[in-house]
């Protein structure tokens, strides 16, 4: 009580004070010192969160000061309160009016800026008349500060604003006006109404070109991200424009230098000889910048410099030497050297770098001695020419006896010899004296089972090696090394039968009752295999194998929006390497993306699928029971324990005339074998189909199962609501699922209407969508239509229903 008394009572004192001050027509320095206090008290309770409403008009009425200070907290003080009190906003419109017509620039600025941040819709039509006065004003100031108050109305109100002549006279200034900063903020408010392309007019593009040099850097960056998306007119219009901004490249700002290269880039797009030198013409500035300035600005610039590299690696070829590492540079800067020398290497240069790159695999840092083998066997993976002694100096690594730099080798060292057999004697003979016992990373333990299962034939040690790993099966975390078990396990066992034959029993045993569901298929999937056809398992899992061409698993996203990300070039995009729609939630662009990603629906990981949905179905016994280790037991008649590796070191391969039936005891009963389900469906990334045949087959098709009774009501992400005000925010996220649109409309208020199609990626089934989406209600009502069948429509309608959960999650 006695608190709350003093609070009214100290409010009592300001709001007694504010008046004494208003009613003083001139006051005295003092006075205006006394006044300025006493605001700064008023704001400091503000900003710690108590309320001073109450004092409201008493503020407004000392709206008279001509204290710059003052007036700046005055405002401050209206533009807090004014959107949760309209009603008290209301009583500033005359003050605000009053202070727009004031002698003083600056006051006259205030008022404006003021005015337009309450964003009370009631005060429209005062703030347009402000802004017409403003955007007249003979001072920039005040000229600046409305053409910003265009953007803030457009916001409030469209409608009332594309009634005015306003945006006519702010284009109108984004070529005339005299001031660069008014031009500047001319230049800002027309990106976000008119479109970013819809400035890059010639008239435009070249106003803004002659007058670069009076902007801010700021400002510069804004004018070269709208000179980029000019199209010159031919050969000659694109070198007045390179010529122009020539001097731009010489800036110490990075962001200016990286917007007049991206110019540069995109302007010689069709014109490929002048696009490679423009590529040698950016590489002296761009390489000094890398190499100056603050170690976060060098980082933005290096991935720039990686981005280019990667586009054109032979244009970087003989600048190898600038990608070398320095021992101040950051481990991030590092990493994006060590791919571009990878990326650059070629017939001249390749030793050079490997050396180098030799170097690194000693850092202290284990993730740049990581990049450094991983580099150094891309090279030897990737080279054309003789890489005899860069595959020697790889092998090598495995004798420093460090526990990353030998798991990253033996990474490589499995990667190499899928693709160049030449090299496995020299592999086998290197990784041969490497106990699996010291090795822990899941990959590198993953790689050396698949050496020891594919080359076991020339390894005597490799059947002891897997016994232990084999024994403690159910121990082993990692899924991906329990998986690599299996495989060379049957891989010795066609190779090494007597060795392998109770090893293999107990793998398989404990295989079909893993809880992870792929090690838990593959186990059954091994058995089937033996049962149905052990000669033709013995070709298909331990048989001839072509080297492989290319590893397609090692893709990222730089791989497969390279173009798009080219296109954002001196934007997030580049750090990140991934296009900005992929972590941005703000308006989708002009041009519809339809990114070459597709998320599978459903898990393939626990043990939690249920019955029928996996090949792992024994009758009516749920997956992991006790039933299901009879069964493979019955099946295989396998052991439940005992030892491997008797038999000494006799082998029988593919054509031996043993019966592996007889050496694995399984009996020939095909009844206890269930039949495999059809493969799970897959969406094509980028399916096609135009409009009429999709209202052909709509008409024809009946819906799909779950929408026969009445469509199929899902439910979207939680951030629905917010995220979900037009159309194209859900096209673009499904479009990532393999749904594309064929047409959309509505609005937030009635809901949307779309019509998606999707396609199998084998080409068996097309499916049609309509959805109805109520964003408020966060409810999509979807009938499915295909021609694939009903289980397809079955397993197209659950992905449909995951995307739709996923978006605004």
């Amino acid at each position: 009580m006695a608190a709350a008394r003093t609070k009214r009572s100290e409010m009592t004192d300001i709001s007694a004070a504010l008046r004494t001050f208003a009613s003083k027509g001139r006051p005295t320095k003092e006075e205006q010192a006394q006044r300025r206090q006493l605001f700064q008290k008023v704001i400091q309770y503000l900003t710690i969160g108590i309320d001073m409403s109450p004092v409201f008009s008493d503020v407004i009425m000392n709206a008279h000061t001509t204290d710059v200070a003052t007036k700046k907290m005055l405002y401050h003080y209206i533009t807090h309160y004014a959107q949760a009190n309209a009603d008290l906003a209301l009583l500033t419109v005359n003050t605000l009016q009053k202070d727009c017509r004031e002698e003083d620039p600056v006051i006259r600025g205030l008022a404006l800026r003021s005015m337009a941040s309450m964003q009370v819709p009631d005060l429209v039509e005062y703030l347009i008349d402000a802004i017409r006065l403003g955007l007249k004003d003979a001072d920039p100031y005040p000229r600046k500060t409305a053409a910003l108050g265009v953007l803030k109305v457009h916001d409030l109100a469209p409608e009332a604003l594309a009634e005015t002549e306003i945006l006519e006279e702010v284009r109108r200034m984004l070529i005339s006006d005299r001031d660069a900063s008014v031009v500047a903020n001319c230049l800002i408010v027309l990106r976000e109404i008119d479109g970013e392309r819809a400035l890059a007019t010639k008239q435009n593009v070249y106003g803004l070109i002659n007058r670069i040099k009076d902007f801010t850097q700021w400002s510069q960056v804004t004018i070269l991200e709208t000179v980029a998306l000019y199209k010159p007119a031919d050969k000659s219009e694109t070198f007045d424009v390179m010529n122009a901004l020539e001097d731009r490249l010489q800036s110490s700002n990075s962001a200016v230098v990286l917007g007049t290269v991206k110019v540069f880039l995109h302007a010689t797009l069709d014109l490929p000889d002048v696009h490679q030198q423009v590529f040698e013409r950016l590489k002296a500035p761009l390489f000094t910048l890398a190499n100056a300035g603050a170690a976060e600005t060098a980082y933005a610039v290096w991935a720039h410099l990686h981005l280019l590299t990667m586009r054109a690696p032979p244009l970087f070829a003989m600048d190898y030497k600038s990608f070398f590492c320095r021992g101040s540079d950051a481990p991030a800067v590092k990493k994006l050297k060590i791919e571009m020398l990878t990326a650059v290497a070629d017939d001249v240069n390749t030793y050079d770098i490997v050396s180098e790159l030799c170097e690194y695999v000693t850092d202290v840092d284990a993730v740049i001695a990581r990049e450094g083998v991983r580099a150094v066997g891309r090279i030897a993976l990737d080279g054309d020419q003789n890489v005899a002694g860069i595959v020697d100096r790889l092998l090598q690594f495995i004798e420093y006896n460090q526990e990353h730099i030998t798991a990253e080798t033996l990474v490589q060292v499995k990667d190499l010899v899928r693709k160049h057999p030449r090299w496995i004697d020299q592999c086998v003979v290197a990784v041969s004296g490497i106990e699996l016992e010291t090795i822990v990373e899941p990959e590198a333990k993953a790689a050396l089972v698949y050496l020891y299962g594919e080359f076991g034939q020339a390894m005597p040690e490799a059947p002891y090696m897997l016994e232990p790993l084999l024994d403690e099966f159910d121990e082993e975390e990692s899924e991906e090394v329990r998986l690599e078990l299996l495989a060379s396990a049957m891989k010795l066992f066609f190779k090494r039968a007597p060795e392998m034959r109770d090893m293999l029993g107990k793998a398989l045993a404990a295989g079909t009752n893993d809880a992870n569901q792929d090690v838990h298929d593959r186990a059954l999937m091994y058995a089937r295999l033996l049962h149905q056809d052990p000669e033709a398992a013995s070709r298909v899992i331990a048989g001839y194998k072509e080297s492989v061409a290319n590893f397609s698993d090692g893709a990222g996203f730089a791989d497969k929006f390279g173009e798009q990300i080219f296109d954002e070039f001196n934007s997030l995009s580049v750090l990140y390497r991934k296009p900005a729609f992929l972590f941005t939630d703000d308006k989708p662009v002009e041009v519809p993306r339809t990114p070459d990603v597709i998320e599978a629906a459903g898990g393939g990981g626990g043990g939690s699928a249920m019955m029928g949905d996996s090949l792992i179905d024994f009758g009516d016994e749920p997956v992991g029971a006790s039933s299901s280790r009879s069964a493979i037991d019955d099946l295989l008649g396998m052991p439940a324990g005992g030892g491997g590796g008797g038999g000494g070191g006799g082998g029988s391969g593919p054509g031996s005339s043993h019966n592996l039936l007889d050496l694995l005891d399984v009996p020939m009963d095909s009844a206890s074998i269930p039949a495999a389900p059809p493969p799970p469906l897959v969406l094509r990334p980028a399916p096609s189909l135009d409009a009429a045949t999709f209202q052909a087959r709509w008409a024809a098709l009946p819906p799909a199962p779950g929408c026969v009774s009445g469509p199929r009501v899902l439910t979207l992400g939680a951030n629905a609501p917010a995220v979900l005000t037009a159309p194209p925010p859900l096209m673009s996220h499904l479009a990532t699922r393999g749904f594309a649109t064929i047409a959309s409309g509505g609005a937030p208020s009635t809901g949307f209407k779309y019509y998606f199609y999707a396609q199998a990626a084998d080409g068996a089934g097309t499916f049609l969508v309509e959805a109805v989406v109520n964003p408020v209600a966060r409810a999509a009502n979807v009938v499915l239509k295909t021609d694939a069948g009903d289980q397809r429509g079955a397993a197209a309608e659950d992905i449909l229903a995951e995307a739709m959960a996923s978006f605004a999650a």
